[in-house]
């Protein structure tokens, strides 16, 4: 009834206890620490007498070591030794010669187990992790026919196992096995086969892969050959943000979990990256950006984003409706025309009446748009003697001329230019020839002219007519020109 009693509590434990996932690779190797005991007469019986005349034989715990090496996740190699105290009594039925003696029983076993958790049946995470296994073997017994009193056995094993894990490193296990012996085969009498169950603790143990070394296991990192982090499940996080640079589709900035950890600088919802302005809260229809006078051109292609304006004019109003933006009009409030900058020209001469001193008589731009007034025809020289600032005799008429001509047309301004020729030193030369320009303009002066309508310049030998390499050309050379301007 102990035994029946043992088995009970294992399973209620098992059943009851806060049962937590584990990975069968994250520890290769698992460590069993049991109660051993063997039944000789479950295989004579009936199934419905197994439990009936059972004669189980046991020994105090720990009776039993089990080993176990993950392979992959559907097989495991399994080793066991396991220890029993024989009682005569129990092993014999009534009537029957029974030559075992009280006496340890000891057997070994190793086999290659399947295991219904692999990811297939059920998940490789289950705690609860069922498993069938078959191997070889051999156990020892005392025998009284033996000259040495022992015999050792050959044995098939076929078993069954339940292993439930309360955390990842500990588990509950109870496993049973039917044990045909191979050699040397023994009469009825003596029970050949025979069946043993052992149960308790398993320890995994050893480190499981960790191809980056970033503490995480393989078996769990979503990166295993990338160092990252333990709550992102071994992957990295360039930036930072708390999303993994695996599901980050902005991993070089940090971002928020709503866009895949990209960014939104402007808070718009719409992300940097698709955002054409990052930096200002804007529309969806717009990329992100803004438009300030609503008149439905975004602010960085609207020319005047504060006032509401035509696509035609790239966002500016047009208050005369000529078809130039206010912007770029000179008369924004006169309808006007585009070579004239969206100004008027009344008098048609091409110049805009705002510029035009006769906006309603066509004239030219040099005359600010009034008519031209025809200069008067004006222009006189007389001659000096060499190194002479005293116009020669004869040339006095041409002044006299030249005072009659001013009287008579008032709005006349002329120029006085002295020149001299080459002989002499250049400097001395640009005296001669202002001495001469003086002498002209004090002349018309004297004759009654405003000496405000005459401008003087000199050029000594810089402006020669004639030749100075001959007295003619030098005659010719040493003038005054009078020009009206």
């Amino acid at each position: 009834m102990r035994k029946y009693a043992l088995l009970a509590v294992i399973i209620f434990l098992g059943a009851t206890v806060n049962l937590t996932s584990a990975q069968n690779s994250d520890h290769k190797w698992a460590l069993g620490i049991n109660w051993h005991w063997e039944d000789f007469h479950m295989v004579k019986r009936d199934f419905s007498d197994q439990f009936k005349y059972t004669r189980w034989q046991g020994y105090k715990f720990p009776s039993s070591l089990t080993l176990g090496r993950y392979i992959n996740p559907s097989f495991n190699v399994l080793g066991s030794f396991g220890l029993s105290k024989l009682e005569k009594e129990s092993m014999a039925e009534p009537l029957v010669n029974q030559p075992l003696s009280d006496e340890k029983f000891w057997t070994g076993d190793l086999a290659l187990a399947y295991k219904f958790a692999n990811g297939y049946i059920l998940k490789e995470t289950s705690w609860f992790d069922p498993y069938i296994y078959l191997g070889l073997g051999a156990s020892s017994i005392k025998d009284l026919n033996q000259a040495d009193g022992k015999t050792t056995y050959l044995k098939e094993v076929t078993g069954l196992g339940i292993t439930v894990w309360p955390v990842d490193w500990l588990g509950l296990n109870f496993q049973g096995a039917l044990d045909y012996v191979i050699t040397p085969k023994l009469d009825g009498e003596k029970r050949d086969n025979y069946a043993h169950f052992t149960g308790g603790l398993k320890f995994r143990f050893g480190a499981p892969k960790d191809t980056d070394g970033d503490g995480v296991p393989d078996k769990i990192d979503r990166c295993p050959e990338t160092p990252g982090k333990a709550e992102l499940m071994g992957c990295p996080d360039k930036d930072n943000d708390g999303i993994a640079d695996l599901d980050d589709a902005c991993p070089d900035v940090a971002g928020k979990p709503e866009f895949k950890g990209c960014p939104d600088t402007d808070g718009d919802g719409i992300i940097d990256k698709d955002d054409a302005c990052p930096t200002e809260a804007g529309l969806k229809e717009f990329n992100g950006c803004p438009d300030k006078d609503g008149d439905g051109i975004p602010d960085k292609d609207d020319r005047c984003p504060d006032a509401k304006g035509t696509k035609e004019l790239k966002g500016c109003p047009d208050k005369d409706g000529d078809g130039i933006a206010d912007i770029d009009d000179r008369c924004p409030d006169v309808k006007g025309l585009v070579n004239l900058k969206g100004c008027p020209d009344r008098d048609g001469d091409g110049i805009a009446d705002i510029d035009d001193k006769c906006p309603d008589v066509a004239g030219t731009a040099a005359n600010s748009g009034c008519p031209e007034v025809k200069k008067f025809d004006l222009y006189k020289v007389v001659y000096f003697a060499t190194d002479k600032s005293v116009v020669l005799t004869k040339y006095t008429k041409d002044l006299n001329e030249v005072v009659a001509i001013m009287k008579d047309h008032t709005d006349v301004t002329v120029s006085v230019e002295g020149h001299a020729d080459a002989q002499g030193p250049d400097a001395y030369n640009m005296r001669l020839s202002e001495k001469r320009a003086d002498y002209v303009i004090n002349y018309l002066v004297k004759k009654g002219i405003d000496k405000a309508r005459l401008s003087k310049a000199f050029f000594g030998e810089s402006k020669p007519v004639g030749d100075n390499a001959t007295p003619a050309g030098r005659a010719l050379n040493r003038r005054v020109e009078i020009k009206a301007k």
